[in-house]
């Protein structure tokens, strides 16, 4: 199941998001308040619409992401990262300076050396989801600066 529905998910993590899912159910089934578990079968249901439930609530906050992540318009960039001109230099260099230092070399990196989230995450020996939330939090501060 678990690999099943990581693979629905379809986003670097899931598998990882759903086995601690699955192990906070097995820490908190209720077999002692509820008589019916008493059966393994009804144990085995128990844990199956648990995980379908955490799977579900995963691909919800995976979509709420995935809308509102903002694309960087890569067409102000040149080859090898050189930029057209000074003027779009010193605008991302500016909106770049605003952002906090790890917020900053998170997007450089992302962006500008394209650098995939889960290579950035190994380089950093971090996991991929503080790497991602990291990069949201710095677009959001962007969007905030920019309005």
């Amino acid at each position: 199941m678990i690999i099943k529905y990581s693979r629905k998910l379809n986003y670097d993590g899931a598998e990882t998001d759903l086995i601690i899912c699955l192990l906070e159910i097995l820490n908190h089934i209720p077999i002692y308040n509820n008589p019916e578990l008493q059966n393994d079968d009804r144990i085995v249901g128990y844990i199956n619409t648990c995980i379908k439930h955490n799977y579900i609530n995963l691909s919800k906050k995976d979509n709420l992401i995935t809308n509102n992540e903002v694309e960087l318009n890569t067409d102000i960039l040149g080859e090898d990262s050189s930029f057209n001109n000074f003027e779009d230099y010193f605008f991302i260099y500016e909106l770049l300076n605003n952002l906090p230092g790890f917020q900053k070399q998170i997007v450089k990196q992302i962006y500008i050396d394209n650098i995939s989230e889960s290579q950035l995450a190994k380089q950093l020996h971090i996991s991929r989801q503080p790497v991602n939330r990291t990069k949201n939090r710095a677009l959001n501060n962007l969007r905030t600066y920019l309005h």
